[in-house]
């Protein structure tokens, strides 16, 4: 098996997921979902300049899964809201198995990464209604509306600045949530950065 650059920082990808896992402060676990986007974005990057293994794609949606996915469902399970964890894993896994199939130039459906930022900045700021964002996030990860992926330099490197920045200092999750929730009600515009 040989594994290419951008797979190792898949990997690492869902190590900070798995470490997220294990530990019992919702807040400590929200700062491995902004580990994992790191990694996330560090895999992609790498990917288009280096290229990627055989298998790198499956392998990022899995990493995705884990850290995208199980971590925020697990936190918001351990707020006390079952009943909204279990849509948010499910549609989770569904956006991310429906993204391996799909050959498409924009996202179908709200993006598994913006969802578990927005979720996981709720959790930290303590802003509330985690339950209520959860299902709707859910219902927008397996939505059919058409999300622009962006290409940016300057947008991209600006909210990987945000996100880093994000895990130290919580005042910048604002920064971060208001262009999240821009990205979410993005469609009807069809805006392209």
């Amino acid at each position: 098996m040989r594994l290419s650059l951008a797979d190792i920082f898949s990997i690492l990808n869902a190590v900070f997921g798995f470490l997220g896992l294990c530990f019992e402060d919702v807040n400590i676990s929200s700062r491995f979902v902004l580990l994992s986007a790191v990694m996330d974005g560090l895999d992609g990057f790498v990917a288009k300049r280096k290229g990627s293994s055989r298998f790198g794609r499956e392998l990022d949606s899995l990493a995705d899964f884990l850290s995208f996915g199980i971590l925020p469902s697990f936190i918001v399970f351990k707020l006390g809201y079952t009943y909204a964890s279990i849509p948010l894993l499910l549609t989770s896994m569904l956006r991310l198995a429906r993204f391996n199939v799909l050959e498409m130039e924009d996202f179908l459906g709200l993006p598994t990464l913006a969802s578990a930022l927005i979720v996981t900045s709720f959790v930290r700021l303590g802003i509330g209604y985690v339950d209520v964002l959860s299902v709707v996030l859910s219902a927008l990860m397996i939505s059919n509306f058409r999300y622009f992926k962006p290409k940016n330099k300057i947008v991209l490197m600006t909210v990987g600045f945000l996100i880093l920045a994000s895990i130290i200092y919580d005042f910048t999750l604002y920064i971060l949530l208001i262009l999240l929730f821009t990205y979410v009600i993005s469609p009807p515009f069809k805006v392209k950065l």
